[in-house]
């Protein structure tokens, strides 16, 4: 009987896993407003009540994708990252280096493209904006950025707001380099990193 229910609870998971990479795709695509739950239950290959069984609703999924990728992305950026014991410069070296390597892989196109969207309905939404907000800047206990070299313009600024400008540079540049590849290539990003993390005065 134990066996069954840990069965049930698998089916349950894989269910659920499939239906927020589902969305990613659909709504990436279609546009917060342009798809439907029905779209993403097909692309899934499961029913509509497998998605409410899920999720309470359309924006609910949504967030629950945001909640798990930004999950995955903020633990691989520990593992990578921050918890290597090395300094802000070569942290912020090794974090350009890996944006440029996602990106070309092209595994969080459909993510930021979903991301993008997901805020400008936000933007509209009181209750959503605020679900949202919470989950891009979750509350840390940091005086200075990790990535923020002493003596640079970022580690003069709380890391609330060092914060918000490298989320906004991220953004930014990720819709970008989708939009016009030519003229934003990813490389640019490690660039700009470097430019406001570093020390004054370094070259």
């Amino acid at each position: 009987m134990a066996a069954e229910r840990l069965s049930r609870q698998e089916q349950r998971e894989r269910n659920r896993l499939a239906l927020l990479e589902a969305a990613e795709r659909v709504f990436a695509e279609r546009g917060v407003q342009g798809a439907s739950l029905d779209e993403v239950a097909a692309e899934a290959g499961l029913t509509k009540g497998a998605v409410y069984s899920n999720f309470d609703g359309k924006e609910d999924l949504l967030l629950e994708v945001m909640r798990h990728r930004l999950g995955q992305e903020a633990k691989a950026q520990a593992d990578r990252l921050l918890h290597s014991g090395r300094d802000a410069g070569e942290l912020a070296a090794e974090f350009g280096r890996y944006w440029v390597e996602r990106v070309h892989a092209g595994d969080q196109d459909t993510f930021a493209q979903m991301s993008v969207e997901l805020m400008v309905h936000a933007t509209r939404n009181p209750a959503v904006r605020e679900q949202l907000v919470a989950l891009m800047f979750p509350s840390v206990e940091r005086d200075r950025h990790p990535l923020a070299a002493p003596g640079s313009g970022l580690a003069e600024l709380p890391y609330e707001q060092a914060d918000a400008i490298l989320k906004s540079l991220d953004v930014g540049m990720r819709l970008l380099a989708l939009l016009a590849p030519d003229r934003c290539p990813p490389e640019l990003f490690p660039v700009a990193l470097r430019l406001l993390a570093a020390p004054k005065g370094d070259d």
